[in-house]
């Protein structure tokens, strides 16, 4: 079974830029595909990437900003009329994402709004939103099979919203099932990103390895348990001192850091996790000229001892797969060379010489794919 990354976009912020999309990636296991997220361009990158929209079966919302969200609609709406297959329209396409908050989060002197839009319901949650999304195209959706054999346009979506208990300072989250098939499994915790409540972290979980998604973040212990031993963790990343240089004042770095992990501290994050890769993405500053792609990942990369990549638009990595038995647990096997390693390696589960190993049915030798620490 393979599983695929692919990033279809990598800005932060909702302001477009030129040269980089606006925030999502896909996770292509064999011919299923799941979106994280659909910022700015989100269906262009789909498409760009090779990817068919008769193959997406989900998308996974990290928190309801626009830079995150506003390229849904198209997500849903344009391939519509691919969503139908030998047997009738497939399978609606599934939505998941935060529920709404307990309450509207209020303001202070410094940052607050002037007026509350919708006031009947300022706070939606992923349901309300999916629901709005199709309310506000409904004379795109009524007229449209009037001139064209669409599908039904009842079986296109099913939002589900997600509850997670609130997130507390000093205890960390057992994280939530939001998906598990028996070959993919989803598990999500609530992160820390401002007044943003709740905003989600995502991992998935295949027989080749694991993905984790940060979603927008500051430090987040919660995070930091999810993400344990993950191959890859995809993580945002903000140059505060940018920020500083080009003249945002205490009040508003002070705000920035709530909300976001500064590229100083992502690597201590990564450490901490223990994964495998840590790849870059949800830039800020967005614009590509701004800072290089290899800055971004030396001063990332800082005290974490795997590798780090500076993510890219169009970047896909591909997960190894591992063949028969899966050995738990982690192999102790000294440093390689002259420095410690994070690798990837093949052990003949024979030559362990595991009692529970050599007792297990059907014997003879397997191969697994194990990591191993120095």
């Amino acid at each position: 079974m393979a599983t695929e990354l692919v990033l279809l976009g990598t800005a932060g912020a909702p302001l477009p830029v030129a040269g980089r999309a606006g925030i999502s990636s896909a996770l292509i296991v064999d011919d299923r595909v799941f979106v994280i997220d659909c910022g700015r361009g989100s269906p262009s990158g789909f498409v760009g990437a090779g990817l068919a929209f008769s193959r997406l079966e989900a998308v996974f919302l990290t928190h309801l900003h626009a830079d995150h969200i506003g390229d849904l609609p198209g997500m849903l709406l344009y391939p519509w009329g691919d969503r139908e297959g030998d047997n009738g329209p497939l399978a609606p396409i599934r939505v998941y994402g935060p529920g709404r908050p307990r309450a509207l989060p209020a303001g202070d002197a410094a940052f607050h709004r002037t007026t509350t839009i919708h006031p009947q319901l300022p706070a939606p949650g992923t349901t309300d939103l999916v629901e709005n999304i199709l309310a506000g195209y409904a004379y795109h959706l009524n007229v449209m099979p009037l001139d064209a054999h669409m599908p039904d346009a009842a079986a296109l979506v099913r939002a589900t919203d997600i509850t997670v208990p609130a997130r507390t300072d000093g205890t960390t989250q057992v994280p939530v099932v939001v998906f598990d098939d028996g070959v993919i499994k989803v598990t999500a915790v609530a992160v820390a990103h401002g007044r943003a409540v709740p905003a989600l972290a995502y991992r998935f979980d295949t027989a080749a390895g694991s993905v984790v998604f940060s979603g927008d973040t500051a430090v987040s212990d919660n995070l930091i348990a999810l993400a344990h031993d993950a191959d890859i963790m995809v993580h945002q990343v903000i140059d505060l001192a940018y920020f500083k240089r080009h003249g945002a004042g205490p009040a508003e770095l002070e705000r920035m850091a709530a909300l976001l992990t500064d590229v100083t501290q992502v690597g201590n994050v990564a450490e901490r996790a223990g994964v495998g890769e840590l790849i870059l993405s949800h830039y800020l500053p967005a614009e590509p000229h701004a800072i290089s792609d290899a800055e971004w990942a030396q001063r990332a990369g800082h005290g974490y001892r795997g590798t780090t990549t500076a993510g890219t638009d169009g970047l896909r990595k591909v997960l190894p797969l591992p063949l028969g038995f899966v050995l738990e647990g982690e192999l102790e096997l000294g440093a390689i060379g002259d420095r410690p390693a994070l690798v990837q390696v093949n052990v003949l589960l024979d030559d362990l010489r595991h009692p529970q190993i050599a007792e297990r049915p059907g014997g003879g030798p397997d191969r697994l794919r194990c990591r191993v620490f120095p």
